[in-house]
């Protein structure tokens, strides 16, 4: 059984937003966004962000959230973030971000996807958190610019196609022990 809230929204403050802004103004390397190396589900492109002030700050709003929602997991760190751009007709279909194994020893425990920008249709985030009679078992999410959705990694989500425009996102990832 969970415990907490299913999830939390939370808009990022002006300082929040300078230290993205700042870590996305740097060279970034982008790729196709790819599912390690199985047949992809998903159609995006990619850049991963290491800078350790966006890093630093990522995790203590991750532990703050984490009590707040009544989720009390034992986090212990943050992986490198996702800085994801969708195109027209680019998505990413049903997923978990919770590896099936323990990955270097650590389990991904809290996911985070931060909405850049709301200047496109489409592109719509659900997270499925209904019971399975439930019809639809998910709710769907189009955040305003800014706005950040917090939820357990083991629960099934998407990104619907984009149908026009280009849909920005930040993802990232919280990490601690295996659970017992």
């Amino acid at each position: 059984m969970k415990y907490g809230l299913y999830y939390k929204e939370v808009e990022f403050n002006d300082n929040s937003r300078n230290t993205v802004k700042r870590a996305l103004s740097s060279n970034l390397k982008w790729d196709q966004g790819k599912v390690l190396g199985k047949k992809s589900s998903r159609s995006s492109n990619v850049a991963w962000v290491r800078d350790q002030q966006l890093l630093s700050m990522l995790f203590r709003m991750a532990k703050q959230i984490n009590k707040d929602a009544g989720w009390n997991l034992n986090i212990t760190g943050i992986e490198p973030v996702q800085f994801g751009i969708y195109g027209k007709d680019d998505y990413y279909g049903w997923h978990v971000d919770q590896h099936s194994q323990p990955v270097r020893g650590m389990v991904r425990k809290i996911s985070m996807s931060l909405f850049l920008n709301d200047d496109y249709e489409g592109g719509e985030f659900d997270l499925e958190i209904y019971k399975p009679e439930t019809d639809p078992r998910y709710k769907t999410f189009k955040l305003s610019s800014w706005s950040a959705i917090f939820f357990q990694g083991d629960y099934w989500h998407r990104v619907r196609p984009v149908t026009s425009g280009k849909r920005k996102s930040l993802v990232a990832w919280f990490y601690g022990p295996p659970y017992i």
